[in-house]
């Protein structure tokens, strides 16, 4: 699996205290565990700033910033606990299950300028933000949505699964 890393603002926010596990050279230097549950962590943070986040009054920078990051902390999640689950089944299932809810909405997401890829991970087109309207963005990060709280649930399941490992 190939992941790529974007330093923004939004991801760096996403991992909060854990922000320095945004770079790609400081992931090396921790345990599978500490990177799964930092990354478990953003994703989450991530599905509850999007669907806060007024992408009616934001910029076209703004928004692809935001897909970018949702992206990375999205194919980070599914990196880490997929290397953390070889010897924990419920990490195991949280990572299936996250990977089905991509394919299964990979149509969805390809409306607002997601790939999801043979793997799971998502790849965002470059000019997703221009192509697509603000009112799409609102729609799919919205609060009801059943994809994001499915996904929140299994990063959550991530979580607290490698927070008791810890």
């Amino acid at each position: 699996m190939n992941v790529t890393i974007t330093n923004s603002l939004s991801l760096r926010l996403y991992y909060g205290s854990y922000s320095k596990l945004a770079k790609g050279s400081t992931r090396n230097d921790v345990t599978t565990g500490t990177l799964s549950f930092a990354d478990s962590r953003a994703l989450r943070n991530a599905i509850r700033k999007l669907q806060d986040f007024d992408f009616q009054e934001a910029t076209d920078t703004q928004i692809q910033e935001k897909l970018n990051a949702f992206a990375s902390a999205m194919n980070n999640t599914l990196s880490s606990a997929k290397s953390y689950g070889t010897n924990d089944t419920s990490v195991k299932n949280a990572v299936n299950k996250i990977k089905t809810l991509n394919n299964e909405y990979a149509s969805d997401l390809k409306k607002i300028g997601i790939t999801v890829n043979k793997d799971g991970t998502m790849s965002v087109y470059e000019n997703a933000a221009t192509n697509y309207s603000a009112k799409r963005f609102d729609n799919f990060f919205d609060k009801d949505s059943s994809y994001l709280n499915s996904i929140y649930d299994a990063a959550k399941r991530i979580n607290r699964k490698v927070d008791i490992m810890l």
